[in-house]
């Protein structure tokens, strides 16, 4: 199929008002930048599929005032007149704005676009429209054989793909006749391809390789972990003494274990009570403080501050008399909660105690003493050996029954010091607030002294200092605290030689119990490490096998892309393309890149991309049967292109020429 454009004729588009070109097999077009020449080809590309000459579908057709603003109400026409095959087809394609008037309202407001079509001046709708242009030349195709540029400005994937549409199947069958040791590797694909069978491979080697480097190393553990024959009868003696000393050094444990508990729970009772001590005497002399600041301005100020001062304590009175009721309420509650946590522990004392009679009185159940093989009863000695294994497990759990009661033992003890101690708190609490109470009455009493007395201008104010040393309470609390003080001095307890000679017998105890099982361990490791020689032995051959099929596989690969290089670059006269780049591992991946002489396409200067763009819509022409106009932006670069026998517009820079001028 061969078309040509004859006649373009473009109304209100973009920049142009009305404008004809009539066309030549050679076109050319001149005028300055920004006169329109690439209008032409974006009105073509606008005509046939609704973009620019740059695939773009949202550009602005409509033409601009001065302000940059689009003129409303105006008509966007591109019509042509084209050749194909010698017959003439006239299309056209209108962009009109629609304007509507709402009910009530006065204006026109513009709320669309509508496109109207026209296919030999019959009316279509637009996929009437598109259906026929496409019969005539599909989108993509268009692109490839009307823009030298377009081909190399896609993905290389892209590239890749119409390259290989133009080379063809490359068969098994083509490849197997070159080479026909390959049909191996075919044989063994399995309904994969290529690709899906090296994945496979290169995982099975992996996780070949990984084994068979941990192989050795399982093998060496295995020998060291073979232990020397024993003496029975003298490891079990061993035991029984280790058993003994570790028990003793347990209960050990144990015993400085509740001295210190012990010891830290009077520490801690001697510090609260110091601390609680401590705060007393800070409310003391706060009080005292107070009394004092009161006084002084009581002294320095008039009767209304006095009174104000007296209004300030009062306030102080009435909140720790407050705080003295939600002490008590809040004693209440908390000695309440611990009552509620001792009946909880009484509760499950008495279920330990059940579960303690329901094991305690548990017995060897008649059928162990059965095989369950043979359905007789065991051998005495067996039998023995059953019951003994049954009093051991029923004694390991009256043990651990008789562990847990003692711990809730332990906690409902500590819920009794708990109780004792929140009383001794509240009651320390307790003093503290009703001291400080005391202190602010006696300090109430003293202000109404000092409120009358400066009335009369004869106020003596007491020193802070004299008022602490006159209250013999704060002497006493301090006394305490150093005797308390005094208390504190304690030694910690040191559990180093004890533990570390728990652990030493407890490992030894570990090692001796281990010795009884040497016969049965020694041969199982003889059984394990005939079998990892045997497996690592298997795995060998396996990975020799997977690396001669990876090396086929390379070798098909580097055949087919010898092959589909070959083929496409013999389709050009000018453009040549690597498909394939070399990999660090001597692998190939697949790419794509065009050339002209060596030279990468976007390194070529502008007259490289138009020769080897133009010898590539030559090759495209032909394999797809159609010859379309050629549009050639920038040809004023280009001094020769090589021959086509496609239509060709030139689209030349001409500084001198303010408006389109076509020869």
């Amino acid at each position: 199929m061969n078309i040509l454009i004859k006649t373009l004729t473009m109304i209100n588009f973009k920049g142009v008002k009305n404008f004809t070109v009539d066309f030549n097999f050679i076109t050319n077009i001149y005028g300055a930048n920004a006169s329109g020449k690439t209008t032409i080809f974006d009105a073509f590309t606008w005509l046939l599929f609704g973009k620019d000459s740059a695939d773009r579908k949202d550009f602005n057709v409509k033409p601009l005032d001065q302000a940059g603003a689009t003129k409303d109400r105006t008509e966007n026409e591109v019509s042509a007149v084209l050749e194909v095959d010698g017959q003439d087809i006239t299309i056209r394609h209108i962009q009109k704005e629609k304007w509507t008037k709402k009910r009530g309202e006065e204006v026109a407001e513009f709320t669309g676009n509508e496109h109207l079509y026209f296919w030999n001046e019959v009316p279509v709708n637009s996929s009437e429209f598109q259906a026929k242009v496409n019969d005539l030349l599909p989108e993509n195709v268009f692109k490839l054989i009307t823009n030298p540029l377009y081909f190399n400005s896609q993905k290389w994937q892209d590239q890749r793909s119409v390259l290989s549409e133009l080379a063809g199947e490359i068969t098994d069958r083509f490849i197997t006749s070159k080479y026909p040791e390959l049909q191996e590797l075919l044989n063994s694909l399995d309904g994969k391809n290529l690709k899906e069978f090296k994945a496979k491979v290169a995982g099975e080697k992996k996780n070949l390789k990984d084994q068979l480097v941990e192989i050795p190393g399982r093998i060496d553990e295995a020998e060291r972990g073979k232990p020397e024959p024993v003496n029975e009868i003298e490891v079990n003696a061993r035991i029984a003494e280790l058993q003994t000393e570790y028990d003793s050094l347990e209960q050990a444990i144990i015993d400085k274990n509740a001295a210190n508990e012990k010891e830290n729970s009077r520490i801690q009772s001697v510090q609260k009570e110091i601390h609680s001590l401590k705060l007393e005497i800070q409310n003391i002399e706060a009080a005292h403080r107070s009394a004092y600041n009161a006084d002084v301005n009581a002294a320095n100020s008039g009767i209304n501050e006095d009174k104000a001062k007296l209004n300030s304590l009062d306030s102080q009175l009435r909140l720790q008399e407050n705080q003295l009721k939600q002490l008590e309420q809040s004693h209440a509650d908390q000695l309440a909660r611990i009552e509620r946590d001792k009946q909880d522990i009484n509760d499950r004392l008495a279920s330990l105690r059940t579960l303690f009679v329901s094991v305690n009185g548990r017995e060897l159940n008649p059928d162990e003493k059965i095989c369950k093989e043979c359905g007789r009863e065991h051998e005495a000695h067996n039998i023995t050996e059953l019951q003994s294994k049954f009093n051991e497990i029923k004694r390991k759990e009256l043990e651990g029954i008789n562990i847990q009661g003692a711990g809730l033992k332990k906690d409902l003890t500590n819920r009794d010091a708990d109780i004792e101690q929140a009383r001794e708190q509240f009651e320390t609490t307790k003093s503290a607030l009703k001291t400080s109470i005391n202190s602010l009455k006696s300090s109430l009493e003293e202000v109404e002294r000092k409120v009358e007395a400066a009335a009369s201008k004869s106020v003596e104010v007491k020193s802070y200092e004299d008022r602490l040393r006159e209250d013999d309470s704060i002497a006493i609390k301090i006394s305490k605290i150093t005797e308390l003080q005094g208390q504190m001095e304690t030694k910690s307890v040191d559990y180093g030689d004890l533990r570390v000679n728990k652990a030493t017998i407890n490992a030894e105890l570990d090692s001796e119990k281990r010795k009884l099982n040497t016969s049965h361990i020694i041969a199982k490791a003889d059984v394990r490490i005939k079998e990892l020689k045997d497996q690592e032995k298997t795995m060998s051959q396996e990975l020799a096998s997977l690396e001669k099929q990876e090396f086929a596989a390379e070798k098909y690969e580097k055949a087919k892309s010898e092959e589909l290089e070959n083929r496409v670059n013999g389709m050009f006269k000018f453009a040549k393309f690597k498909l394939f780049k070399p990999l660090i591992n001597g692998g190939e991946e697949p790419t794509c890149q065009t050339t002209y002489n060596g030279v990468p396409f976007s390194d070529l200067n502008t007259a490289g991309k138009i020769l080897v763009g133009i010898d590539i819509i030559n090759t495209l022409s032909a394999h797809y049967g159609v010859v379309a106009p050629v549009f050639l932006d920038n040809r004023e670069s280009v001094s020769v292109i090589p021959d086509t026998a496609a239509q060709t517009i030139n689209l030349i820079v001409s500084p001198q020429d303010d408006k389109l001028r076509v020869a």
